[in-house]
Parts: C-alpha cells; structure tokens; sequence
C-alpha cells in the first residue's frame, strides 16, 4: 500500500494562505506590466534608447537682411582705406598684448541706401555720442546722420543704419576707432613669438611688411618718381594703402 500523510488543520490552512498570497502576487505583476506596456506605447518617445545618442536637428539658417550674406552689398564701393595700427609689444596689467587703431574709409555710392555694411571682427570701437563710427560727406555731398549702428558675430559685420538714403554718385568717408587683441590664433592681425640667443621675439603679422619698408630712407616709400605726377588722383597712388604712425 502507498503511504499515507496526514495533515493537520493548521498546515492545510497555512498552504492555502500562501497559495492566495503567491496568486495575488502574480496577478498584481500582470497589472502592473500591462500598465507600463501601454504607456509605452502610447507615447514612444518616452523610451529611453540606450543603443544611440539622439543628436538635435538644426534649422539651416536662411539670410534674409544685407548683413546676413557674406559677400558685402553692391550699392556702395569702396575707394581708398586709411589705416593707422598700434600694436603693444608688451602684455597690459591683464596679460594680453592689444593693439589700436582708427580708420578712415571713403567709398561711392552707386545706389540709393540708408545702410553700411563693413567688415570688422573681434574689435572694440570707439562710441561716438552712441554710435560705433562717423560719417562725412565729401565735396557738396551731405551725409545723412546715424539712426544705429550693431555688430553681427555671425558674419563679422558693423552695420550702420542710416536716417535718410545716400545720394547715389556722391563720395562719404567713414571713420572708427577701435581695439583688438594680438592673439596666437593665426587669424587676422595676430603676433608669433620665438626665442633667440635667450631673448624673446616677437612677429607681427599681415603689417610685418609695412614695418620692413620703414627701414628704408623714408617712412613712406614712393611707387613711381615725383616727377611722374600728372594729375592729383596720381598723388594718392604714389602711397602705400596702409599708413601708420610712429610713436
């Protein structure tokens, strides 16, 4: 005969609890994974994805305003610079080397407008009652006065806004003051620096020329002889398109 187990109230009663108590167990598990699978589902990007690196999309960037483009506006053109740079061959009290300057600009208007579009990057100017440059006319032409002026870092512009359009065929002359720093990053006006027989060099880039021709027997060489001049537009083309001041 097989053998007989007996069991007592007690164990029966105690099997039967934990039966319920497993059984509630499961189905509370079952609830639960429902839940969270319909939450998924109803909003999928709520799932982290641990596979990849979701990279932002970017809107291209449509130009719309004259400052926007990188190549400069049509309506005027530009006749001669005047540039005078001084560069600090020593660090100030905060460590960097800086350099100054002024400018004066004389362009053409060949269409009406009320806008001027330069180029400048990463310099300081020099307000003038608010404003970030002054405007002359030249001859009988009458400059209009500045309405604004505003940097735009993206295409390294000065914009100056106008209050009435300059006349087209008439000559102006821009002027601005500013600052900049001489840093090592190879862009611009920027400095070198090198070490010989235990001193410390210093190259300065993109006038580095104008200061060779210093050392000639005039500061300002000529390119063609005095007598050569015929006319007065021939006077400005004897100069260099840089000018400088010595200090």
């Amino acid at each position: 005969m097989g053998k007989v187990y007996n069991v007592s109230k007690n164990e029966c009663l105690g099997l039967v609890v934990l039966a319920v108590s497993a059984l509630a167990t499961i189905i509370a598990l079952s609830i639960a994974y429902d839940k969270q699978r319909a939450k998924n589902q109803g909003n999928p990007g709520d799932e982290a994805d641990t596979s990849s690196t979701s990279v932002p999309l970017t809107t291209p960037f449509t130009p719309k305003e004259p400052w926007d483009y990188y190549r400069l506006p049509d309506s005027l053109i530009p006749g001669s610079y005047n540039v005078t740079l001084w560069p600090r061959l020593k660090p100030n009290a905060d460590g960097m080397y800086i350099f100054t300057g002024h400018s004066a600009v004389v362009f053409r208007c060949e269409k009406k407008t009320d806008l001027i579009v330069i180029h400048a990057n990463k310099l300081n100017f020099t307000t003038f009652l608010g404003y970030h440059a002054k405007l002359n006319g030249l001859g009988e032409a009458v400059a209009p006065a500045i309405q604004r002026t505003w940097l735009v870092v993206r295409t390294t512009y000065l914009v100056i806004q106008l209050s009435s359009k300059l006349t087209a065929g008439e000559s102006y002359v821009l002027y601005t003051e500013f600052r900049g720093e001489l840093a090592d990053d190879l862009e611009g006006f920027y400095r070198s620096e090198y070490m010989d027989d235990g001193k410390d060099h210093i190259i300065l880039y993109d006038v580095q020329k104008v200061f060779a021709m210093d050392a000639l027997a005039s500061s300002h060489p000529l390119s063609r002889k005095e007598e050569e001049v015929n006319k007065p537009a021939e006077i400005s083309e004897m100069f260099n398109t840089i000018s400088y001041s010595k200090v």
